[in-house]
């Protein structure tokens, strides 16, 4: 009985390792969800028995649910925090990190808004709650209505380290969901602000004001074009990762491969983000061995 117990076991373990069945889960960041869906379609659509299940929430989820085990890939659009690091060794999972894109912030305002330029300084005070009323900045004499993500979001982690310098966020800002719920209040809100992907804000440029944007106050501004993006003109800009546990094998590594080849690349710049620098991508090819 225990030998057809063991030979059982040999035959289950074979027919798992040799099924032509992969699903790759991967999870995380909402502003790189619009990017992840076109990746996944185009990378399996040409491999048959290759499953990728592409799912948002936010940076923060996506890496909670690589610590636990739950994905085969966590995206982000912030580095991993420190707490999440030593989750990360307690649970016996050691993350490698991969740039894969470039992503810009845009300031969008409603388009009945006479703003067109900010400062970071002036984002500050708005997103700190020290001013208050668009007639501060130049605006007319109105309460701002401040929109934000919620703080799973990897962009609320970032607008705050580079705009808010580390400090609170207003108490009274309304925090929500996802980029396309941002875009979708400062649409109805005549004194609303929010700060989203460049992607998303791009999509509804015709629905919302895009603010030019000035590092300082005598500082020229520009807006969150992927020239300017590429080239360090605009002041709020950051790199996109993905996250795995260790150094990614078979169909993880291969998908990997697809996302840093110049394809990969391709769907980056036509979802309108900034594809990485070629040597940066070669140099992440050569960790997967490809």
């Amino acid at each position: 009985m225990l030998l057809l117990i063991a030979a059982l076991a040999v035959y289950v373990a074979y027919l798992i390792s040799h099924s032509e069945g992969v699903v790759i889960q991967q999870r995380g960041s909402d502003t790189l969800l619009i990017i992840a869906e076109r990746w996944a379609y185009e990378y399996a659509k040409g491999r048959s028995g290759v499953e990728i299940v592409v799912g948002g929430g936010g940076s923060g989820t996506g890496i909670v649910a690589l610590i636990n085990g739950e994905v085969d890939i966590a995206d982000a659009s912030r580095k991993m925090k420190a707490e999440e690091l030593q989750a990360a060794k307690k649970a016996g999972v050691k993350p490698v990190e991969w740039k894969v894109a470039i992503d810009g912030i845009s300031i969008i305002v409603n388009r009945e808004n006479p703003i067109d330029v900010v400062t970071l300084d002036q984002l500050r005070g708005i997103y700190n709650g020290s001013i208050r009323r668009w007639s501060e900045i130049g605006g007319i004499d109105a309460p701002i209505v401040v929109y934000g993500r919620q703080s799973t979001s990897g962009t609320y982690q970032y607008f705050r380290e580079r705009v808010l310098r580390g400090g609170d966020y207003r108490r009274d800002m309304n925090q929500m969901a996802g980029n396309a719920d941002i875009v979708e209040a400062v649409i109805k809100d005549p004194y609303g602000i929010g700060y989203v992907g460049v992607a998303y804000a791009e999509e509804r440029a015709d629905e919302v004001k895009i603010l030019r944007v000035k590092a300082e106050k005598n500082l020229e501004a520009y807006p969150p074009t992927r020239e300017n993006i590429a080239e360090g003109r605009y002041p709020l800009a950051r790199y996109l990762y993905l996250y795995t546990d260790g150094i990614p094998t078979g169909a993880v590594a291969d998908y990997l491969r697809f996302i840093l080849s110049p394809e990969g690349q391709r769907i980056v710049e036509e979802a309108g983000y900034i594809p990485i620098p070629r040597e940066l991508a070669e140099e992440q090819l050569s960790r997967l061995g490809g």
